[in-house]
């Protein structure tokens, strides 16, 4: 049995609503990209398509980082 993963960006939210009306599924929010862009899934199937949306992800957190080797008192 062959699996295929289809994973496709799409170019706005906009876009990635109106495909997952016609296949019957509902749009996530994943959480920020890299970028602090806010990012939304949609997934139906193998086929899963994605989309960033404009602006900062009001959802966002700092990145934080505590090194194991340096504790602090």
């Amino acid at each position: 049995m062959t699996r295929v993963c289809d994973i496709r960006e799409l170019g706005s939210l906009a876009a990635l609503q109106s495909w997952a009306r016609a296949h019957q599924t509902t749009v996530d929010y994943v959480g920020p990209d890299a970028e602090g862009r806010p990012v939304y899934v949609a997934q139906h199937g193998t086929a899963e398509r994605v989309a960033r949306a404009a602006g900062r992800d009001p959802h966002s957190h700092p990145l934080v980082w505590r090194s194991p080797l340096e504790r602090t008192v």
